[in-house]
């Protein structure tokens, strides 16, 4: 049997979420909330108009490869960069890039990095339409921490500084810009 070549692969698809067309059946990423969060509160959530899902499909296979999901979030000023603390504001409006998963068979081979830079382009879309300073998400801290932690620092995310949240980073929607833009 002749091996798949890059011409066999299907291409990469990120849509929004359609519940009657992305099939999460069969989804796991390694961690269980999330998973349980993708199969059972999903579709929940984006009825209350909580969070916004982008699914990453290869071909026609309704298939989940991985996901994300944006939504709305304030940061407090004190606890981010100066210029947020000059704003003369309490709060600063932020993305919040909720979930980021891929499939465990699909790990390690870009797709992470794919769905968040298209998570990226889709915030700087937001932000120009609405206003937002950053994104920011949380590293879920388990055994692979240390593996997210440097994937979202070399993607130029930084620590929040939160005292309640040391695992919080986010990425100034400038610096965003200036890479993606």
């Amino acid at each position: 049997m002749p091996a798949e070549t890059k011409a066999d692969t299907p291409a990469l698809a990120i849509a929004r979420f359609d519940k009657a067309l992305h099939d999460r059946s069969a989804f796991s990423c390694g961690f269980g909330p999330i998973d349980n969060f993708l199969k059972s509160s999903l579709s929940d959530q984006i009825k209350a108009g909580m969070v916004t899902a982008w699914i990453a499909t290869a071909g026609d296979d309704p298939a989940v490869l991985g996901f994300y999901t944006l939504g709305a979030m304030a940061v407090r000023a004190h606890l981010g960069p100066k210029k947020w603390q000059y704003a003369g504001v309490p709060d600063i409006p932020v993305i919040y890039l909720r979930a980021v998963a891929v499939r465990e068979d699909k790990q390690g081979v870009g797709l992470g990095t794919a769905l968040v830079i298209d998570a990226l382009k889709r915030c700087l879309e937001i932000a120009d339409r609405m206003g937002a300073a950053a994104i920011a998400l949380d590293v879920l801290h388990d055994d692979h921490f240390d593996r997210r932690w440097k994937f979202y620092a070399e993607l130029g995310f930084q620590p929040l500084s939160d005292p309640k949240n040391p695992y919080r980073v986010f990425i100034p929607m400038a610096d965003v810009r200036a890479s993606l833009g």
